[in-house]
């Protein structure tokens, strides 16, 4: 737990024109954001994608296998940093639960989330969500 905590406090520190850097390869064409199957925003993270579904009180990622396969999320740490704008909102850790990756907490309808993830096998990523759609 205190692991969890210290990921997540480290990440709320960092930059966050650090958390948005650009991938390689990465598109800015601004059309629809390519949605999942569990009907949240795909976008690769640390190799694998990930799946970013917001419900009331919960926020959960689903990893794949670039959409063939579902990738384990034992082992993988995570956390979500809550942004408006330059206002940082808060973070939430996410924790392996069953099928997916699952954090607590309520998101703000226009808030934009920036997902960290560090997979079981030591790959880090980072990627925003806006949830205007358009997403980096």
């Amino acid at each position: 737990m205190l692991k969890v905590f210290l990921t997540a406090a480290l990440i709320s520190l960092l930059p966050l024109s650090g958390a948005v850097a650009a991938e390689k390869g990465h598109d800015h064409s601004h059309g629809a954001a390519e949605k999942g199957k569990h009907g949240g925003i795909v976008q690769d993270v640390a190799g694998v994608e990930a799946e970013l579904v917001v419900t009331p009180g919960t926020i959960a990622v689903y990893l794949s296998n670039h959409g063939a396969a579902p990738v384990s999320p034992d082992g993988a740490m995570a956390s979500v940093l809550l942004t408006q704008g330059t206002q940082r909102l808060g973070t939430i850790a996410l924790k392996p639960a069953g099928d997916r990756l699952e954090g607590q907490g309520e998101v703000p309808a226009d808030a934009d989330i920036v997902l960290s993830l560090r997979t079981k096998e030591g790959k880090t990523g980072q990627a925003k969500f806006e949830r205007s759609g358009h997403s980096h």
